[in-house]
């Protein structure tokens, strides 16, 4: 009998007893077997033949088990199983169903996921982590080769941002002047109402928020804006100090209300802030009111002042019940000359900074920090010099003569510890694994480049995908870089040499000769490709504990891992960071951890975890310029903990089991702290993130005589 009359005579059969299919677009229909051949056809690419012998068994096998009702999904998880039972593998992958059990749904409604703290639990956050899954799904089936989805779900490597590799770019930088000229928004777009060019002071401000709440929904990580306080400058001629502040004002509630990100979070956001106009601003035409321009930046040094203090003030009285901003993140920019002439300005930044720990610290004085730097997301370091080698248009990156918007496509990391568990402690064999995966790294990411252009030119990324009247795209592949992040260099260098990176020489060298290592490979990669590839210090928010929980599993002999084991949560130190519950001296940790970012120089950051709940501000101030002027140290933040009162919504310096305001017990309380480069209520941790917190080791800043 052939399949073909096989498939008719089951087929009669099935049809005889009047069985319907429940189909996916909620239709339902007369069972019609020609739909499945040709469906598996289309689908996988097999011929008419097996096609025929994969319908007949899974005809047979419906009329075998007495199905009373049948469905699309069931009928493709049949097809699958037999095409997997006669050995087609890659068939049955291009065949399969993509999506999740019911419970894992359920599961989403009633307990929610800790992946990422800024991201709340809210009907917009459920439909998200649903869709999430479908889309890395397909990115591991379809985008990626077997070998380099094996790698990540093994943990091997971890592509970050999974769900959105197969349709946006990571984060981005954007020249604020993009916005003020053109208005919003700032591309020809028939999808939204248009505001022409500002008009009013208070109009640049919104833009300046609405915009960054507006694109996010194509970037699947931060978004922000250099020399903020210089590009908004001009529009604040002949005002008041208290009229400047209220822009401020303005600016920063805004941001902190836009719940439009992924899953109804509030946008990943930063702002670079600098007390005067930079030298090489200075003779850049100025864009004011209407989008028109009304003489250089460099005829607005007492504005672009005036805003940087306003914003300080902003930031240390916090909202409207004394609670700190998430968002924007506040970045300050230290030069040599600024901090001698602006040091009045500085101490308002450390101010802020005692009270409430939000601003991040860029360091333009360290001697191999360049004259402009752009910092962006999780602390993501740009220079247009590491991009400018390898593009053949120097004016793209003349402020003059272009838009200066700089970003990254995709970031995935390295599991340091597995590769010296796998080597045995044999230095050449690990860098042989190494190697090894940087390269499959390589080849992700450039998928990822490939897949982003396509989009560009598809339209897919509507807004990124439009030309700005400088002629250029908003989103130019030519401004962008992939990213190589790495986890555990210090539970690698102790499983090779039983020291961690603080306890002797040998491991702290052997830790500068990794770093060395990925650094030159990158380097390598971007030579091969002109195309910027950058090592950076990657947050690891999930990963961290996603890389050491794996390895615990895989490899419980040789996993040195941080944490509760007992309780799964475990981590590994991120990056290239010391161990944080590590007893060391307050400078000596801040010194070490220093000599690694000339290395990386991409995302570098040092934390300094203080003890006390009001730190004294000219301390601090003190301690900032030691860093500033004795370490290479690139970047920074002070992080407190804080508690908030949920019953009289007071917002508290330092950790309370019960509220001294209003007496509510700890059930009422929620705790806040920095998780890696944003702060956020503890509630909204993973369980390793927790387990890290808890162990910080925490400086008594006040208690000093001097810092050390």
């Amino acid at each position: 009998m052939t399949e073909k009359f096989a498939i008719e005579s089951s087929e009669n059969i099935i049809k005889a007893r009047r069985l319907v299919v429940r189909t996916t677009n909620g239709d339902v229909e007369p069972f019609d077997s020609k739909k499945i051949i040709h469906s598996l056809i289309s689908e996988t690419t097999i011929n008419e033949n097996v096609a025929h012998k994969v319908t007949d068994m899974v005809l047979k096998r419906i009329i075998n088990a007495n199905i009373q009702w049948l469905s699309g999904p069931a009928i493709r998880e049949m097809c699958c199983s037999v095409l997997a039972e006669i050995g087609l593998l890659e068939a049955r992958k291009r065949y399969t169903r993509i999506g999740m059990p019911l419970m894992d749904y359920e599961n989403f409604i009633e307990i929610g996921i800790k992946e990422n703290a800024n991201q709340y639990q809210n009907p917009m956050s459920i439909h998200s982590w649903c869709a999430d899954r479908i889309s890395s799904e397909y990115s591991l089936l379809r985008l990626l080769t077997e070998k380099q989805s094996k790698a990540h779900l093994k943990g091997d490597i971890h592509i970050h941002m999974l769900p959105y590799f197969d349709l946006r770019p990571f984060c981005q930088e954007f020249d604020l002047r993009i916005i003020l000229k053109n208005g919003l928004p700032p591309v020809n777009w028939p999808y939204s109402a248009v505001s022409k060019p500002a008009k009013h002071p208070i109009v640049a401000f919104l833009h300046a928020a609405k915009w960054l709440g507006l694109i996010t929904g194509e970037f699947s990580g931060g978004l922000g804006y250099d020399n903020f306080t210089v590009f908004l400058a001009p529009y604040l001629k002949g005002l008041s100090e208290k009229e400047i502040e209220q822009m401020a004002q303005s600016f920063v509630f805004e941001s902190n209300q836009i719940y439009a990100s992924r899953g109804g979070q509030i946008p990943f956001t930063s702002i670079s802030c600098v007390p005067t106009i930079p030298d090489n601003l200075r003779d850049v035409q100025a864009v004011s009111f209407e989008g028109k321009y009304d003489g250089v930046y460099g005829d607005y040094l007492d504005e672009c002042n005036a805003l940087f203090k306003a914003l300080s003030k902003v930031y240390f009285k916090g909202d409207g019940i004394g609670r700190l901003f998430n968002f924007p993140k506040h970045e300050i920019k230290l030069k040599k000359e600024w901090i001698r002439e602006f040091e009045e300005d500085y101490l308002l930044i450390s101010e802020e900074t005692a009270k409430f720990g939000n601003p991040y610290y860029l360091n333009l004085v360290a001697d191999w920090m360049p004259d402009e730097v752009h910092s962006q997301c999780c602390r993501l370091i740009l220079t247009p010099e590491g991009i400018r080698k390898i593009c053949d248009d120097p004016e793209l990156f003349d402020w003059s003569k272009s838009y200066i918007n700089l970003g990254s496509l995709q970031s995935v990391s390295l599991n340091l510890p597995r590769y010296a568990y796998i080597s045995k402690g044999k230095e050449d064999k690990f860098f042989e694994i190494l190697d090894d995966y940087m390269l499959l790294i390589r080849d992700i990411l450039l998928i990822k480049r490939k897949l982003i252009g396509k989009r560009l030119e598809s339209g897919l990324l509507p807004l990124s995908s439009r030309q700005v009247d400088d002629g250029t795209r908003l989103l130019d592949l030519r401004k962008q870089s992939v990213n190589i992040g790495f986890v555990g260099l210090n539970e690698c260098v102790l499983s090779i040499t039983n020291h961690e990176l603080h306890e002797n020489k040998e491991a702290f060298i052997l830790g500068k000769k990794i770093l060395k290592h990925m650094a030159k490979k990158c380097d390598e990669f971007t030579t091969e490709n002109s195309f910027k590839f950058s090592l950076w210090e990657q947050p690891a928010e999930s990963t961290s504990g996603r890389f050491a929980y794996l390895d615990l599993k895989h490899y419980p002999n040789k996993a040195i891992v941080q944490g509760n084991p007992e309780l799964n949560a475990v981590y590994y130190t991120n990056s290239d960071h010391l161990r944080y519950s590590a007893d060391i001296p307050l400078f000596e940790r801040i010194q070490k951890q220093s000599e690694f970012h000339p290395i990386v120089q991409g995302g570098v950051i040092t934390h300094v975890w203080l003890g006390e709940s009001y730190p004294d501000p000219e301390g601090l101030w003190k301690l900032t310029k030691k860093i500033a002027f004795n370490t290479p140290t690139a970047y920074w933040a002070y992080t407190k903990d804080f508690t908030q009162c949920l019953e009289c919504q007071k917002f508290l310096n330092g950790i309370y089991t019960a509220c001294p305001q209003c007496g509510a017990s700890s059930e009422k309380l929620e705790w806040w702290s920095r998780i890696t480069g944003y702060y956020s209520r503890l509630t909204g941790w993973n369980a390793s993130k927790i387990e890290e917190w808890k162990s910080r080791k925490r400086y008594n800043f006040n208690k000093m005589q001097k810092p050390e």
